[in-house]
């Protein structure tokens, strides 16, 4: 287990050196991502500027289901976004050195590449949902913060589960299927709203097939007390399913993994 981790840290310690190497462009990367989001965002402000509320949801309801969607959707992409070049490496025959390697796999995709200009969206996601927490005032309690950060967790795993998927998928057809980037890119625009405003078939599917609003939507209802939404339990046990979500994923990855064939390369 050390060794895993060690190796791990050291892939992601080559890749942080890398990118510092050209620290002015570093730099630029971040600010740049972090104005992009901002501009993003000013969106929805206007949008509450001129129509006060959102199906009952208030601006600073709806950037706690901003945060989180946000916050969970970057912490996947600093953990698992090697697995988007899976396809790659299955067509080129690279893949091969990954098996040869006494390291497991998943530990080397995910050490893949750590790209620093992700910082910029991480920092403005924070300041949002900083902002949304400062705003409640007292809404907020530790039993809250508790929920929140479970939320954070169960949302980083399903994220984590569409990019292995992604890749399961990419490393069985040798290309990447661009209709993923609908739930991995699409996903936090989607989250970053509250669920009740889209129709009842997506709610269903969004549920109960790629649980967005089980680690979003269900814990910021319970988060800000909107018992008239859901139960408030719904929100303390729906996280769980983007774990399991990350599971399965997983288990799909490892079944397609075993059926590699190299390119003799």
């Amino acid at each position: 287990m050390m060794h895993t981790v060690s190796v791990y840290l050291a892939l992601i310690s080559a890749s942080v050196r890398s990118q510092l190497r050209y620290k002015a462009s570093v730099f630029l990367d971040i600010s740049g991502y972090f104005l992009v989001f901002w501009s993003e965002f000013a969106a929805i402000w206007i949008l509450f500027r001129h129509f006060g509320s959102l199906d009952g949801w208030t601006l600073e309801e709806v950037l706690i289901c901003y945060g989180l969607a946000h916050l969970a959707y970057t912490c996947s992409e600093f953990l698992v976004r090697g697995f988007e070049f899976l396809a790659m490496l299955t067509r080129t025959g690279d893949y091969d050195r990954y098996l040869l390697r006494p390291v497991n796999t998943v530990v080397q995709l995910a050490g893949y590449e750590f790209a620093l200009h992700r910082f910029g969206r991480l920092l403005q996601a924070l300041v949002v949902f900083g902002a949304g927490l400062v705003l409640l005032g007292e809404r907020v309690t530790a039993t809250g913060a508790i929920l929140l950060l479970w939320s954070l967790t169960g949302g980083a795993a399903l994220f984590c589960g569409l990019y292995i998927l992604q890749g399961s998928v990419g490393m069985k057809v040798l290309q990447n299927i661009e209709a993923f980037n609908i739930l991995t890119n699409g996903g936090p625009e989607m989250a970053q709203f509250p669920m009740s405003i889209y129709p009842r078939p997506m709610r269903l599917l969004f549920t109960f097939v790629v649980p967005l609003a089980g680690v979003v939507y269900y814990p910021a209802v319970s988060f800000l007390a909107r018992s008239a939404e859901a139960p408030l339990w719904i929100g303390w046990v729906s996280p769980a399913g983007g774990i399991a979500f990350a599971a399965v994923a997983l288990l799909v990855f490892r079944a397609v993994e075993r059926g590699y064939v190299s390119t003799g390369s």
